[in-house]
């Protein structure tokens, strides 16, 4: 048996869940001066603070978030709404803005809305755990998605999408650039028979893309060999190169890829179909900068999305939106980069 020698100034801890009662005793103060302390936003002199969190630590107290958010109507808890993760960016996406979330005080929830959920459930769910902010990132924005919410008293943030129907704060990569830098690339890298292959159909990134690919190339003084109906998946990649393989016209000697899934299925084809060799026989630049771009059997070149600073700008924007109860509208632009490797 343990025997723990306990301080008789300090008065022995109930069994089961500490409370903020429990911590109020301790500390001598009220409980609404320990909702006070643990509060956002609310001023407690600053000894009295200490005193608060120095009970708390002795008793391992944790605040409550929905009771706070409750009665204070300002929830730290957010919710990241996503699409199917089977892109490899939507995860390293998930997972820096869930890190940028918790560094700011922020709880992140996460839900998936796939094409046969019930979106009245998830915002009912979302209610029931009082969110504050609804994330949508990593799918397409449906018409009427972002009011549905807006409707039911969540507030919005876009990342890395656009609603151009919708009234709500978005902090998105400049996607159009960034197919600006790919373009410009290939061009000072002597390429002259450049194809560029769209993303998939329907997506506001897929047309920022190529909308940048299209432009950067124009703006070199150069207009597309081919443009592919692509995708955004490595099977899109390898189909794509089967009908390059399948034409009898010229190979073209650059290629622009939607996203690195694509670019990384068009090569693997390419070299295991026709032995063909990169950059040598054709120089391929992909699009987000995925982990498996750096692997050394691929080492594209690709143009990184701004992941971190996308996470760190949306949690500021959610803190102005919380905290300091902004109503935020404003559209967040943040530059892409060419990363160089073996690929181009």
């Amino acid at each position: 048996m343990i025997l723990i020698n306990q301080k008789k100034s300090e008065a022995p801890m109930a069994e089961g869940r500490v409370t903020a009662d429990d911590v109020a005793q301790r500390a001598g103060v009220s409980r609404a001066t320990v909702s006070r302390a643990f509060s956002r936003g609310h001023t407690v002199q600053e000894q009295t603070r200490e005193r608060i969190l120095k009970a708390a630590q002795e008793l391992g107290y944790q605040p409550n978030a929905l009771a706070q958010a409750l009665t204070s109507r300002r929830s730290q808890i957010v919710g990241i709404l996503m699409g199917q993760l089977k892109n490899p960016i939507h995860a390293v996406l998930h997972q820096s803005i869930s890190m940028s979330l918790q560094q700011n005080n922020f709880i992140p929830i996460s839900g998936q809305l796939g094409a046969d959920e019930d979106l009245a459930k998830l915002i009912a769910t979302f209610r029931q755990y009082q969110v504050g902010v609804v994330i949508l990132t990593s799918m397409n924005i449906s018409p009427g998605l972002v009011q549905e919410f807006q409707a039911a008293g969540l507030q919005v943030l876009l990342l890395n999408r656009i609603d151009d129907d919708a009234v709500a704060a978005s902090v998105c990569a400049d996607l159009t650039q960034g197919g600006n830098l790919a373009a410009r690339l290939l061009v000072e890298r002597g390429c002259s028979r450049i194809a560029v292959a769209k993303g998939a159909p329907g997506h506001w990134t897929s047309a920022a893309r190529l909308a940048g690919h299209l432009a950067g190339l124009e703006r070199m003084g150069q207009a597309p060999a081919k443009v592919f109906d692509g995708g955004y998946t490595y099977q899109d990649g390898a189909r794509v190169a089967d009908t390059l393989l399948s034409e009898a016209s010229d190979m073209p000697d650059g290629f622009l890829c939607p996203n690195d899934l694509f670019a990384i299925g068009l090569m693997d084809r390419l070299r295991a179909a026709s032995g063909l060799r990169f950059p040598e026989d054709m120089k391929v630049v992909g699009f987000d900068d995925i982990p498996m771009a750096e692997w050394e059997s691929n080492q594209l070149t690709t143009i990184r999305l701004p992941v971190h600073a996308m996470a760190k700008r949306a949690a500021e924007v959610i803190t102005r939106m919380v905290v300091e109860g902004e109503k935020v509208e404003e559209k967040i632009w943040i530059p892409c980069r060419l990363i160089e490797r073996g690929s181009a």
